[in-house]
């Protein structure tokens, strides 16, 4: 009964303001429309944008937008007006302040956050890679390596010669 009320009050709203404001309508005003109804999610067609709602009533509810962005009201001014008059639930964008501002802030610093423990992770295993390969106190010289081959080469003759 409510939204039927609603449905009845903004065609009212359209026709006896439609005939002066369908005239007043310019790309300006059309464009403060278009921001507005993209800002908001259709309480008609559950899970839809009111831009892309197939509903009569939704189609009402752009008219009165257009009208209200026509006589001048601002697109914020307008969410929030179709906001009060239907709730807080149908709004698409987040607030930038309060608690809507959380929404605005949490990706971009997970984002920064993931790519720290990326980079984060890469020195760390650059720095075991570079520890595993010269251990400290290991390193040998030119005449022990050439000693450690020439007795590896005589084994390896004794042991071709055993066979």
């Amino acid at each position: 009964m409510r939204r039927l009320t609603l449905v009845l009050g903004l065609a009212a709203l359209a026709v006896v303001q439609g005939g002066a404001a369908a005239q007043a309508r310019t790309p300006a005003s059309d464009a403060v429309a278009r921001a507005a109804i993209a800002e908001i999610r259709s309480p008609y067609c559950p899970g839809l944008m009111l831009e892309v709602c197939p509903s009569p009533p939704a189609d009402l509810l752009r008219d009165s937008i257009r009208t209200m962005a026509a006589a001048g009201v601002g697109a914020g001014e307008i969410v929030e007006d179709v906001l009060a008059r239907h709730g807080e639930e149908w709004r698409a964008v987040p607030r930038r302040s309060g608690a809507g501002l959380w929404a605005w802030l949490l990706p971009p610093l997970a984002l920064l956050g993931g790519i720290g423990a990326v980079v984060f992770t890469l020195r760390s295993l650059q720095r075991r890679r570079q520890w595993r390969a010269e251990p400290a106190g290991l390193a040998i010289s030119a005449e022990d390596r050439a000693a450690v081959e020439a007795a590896l080469r005589d084994w390896e003759r004794v042991e071709a010669a055993a066979e």
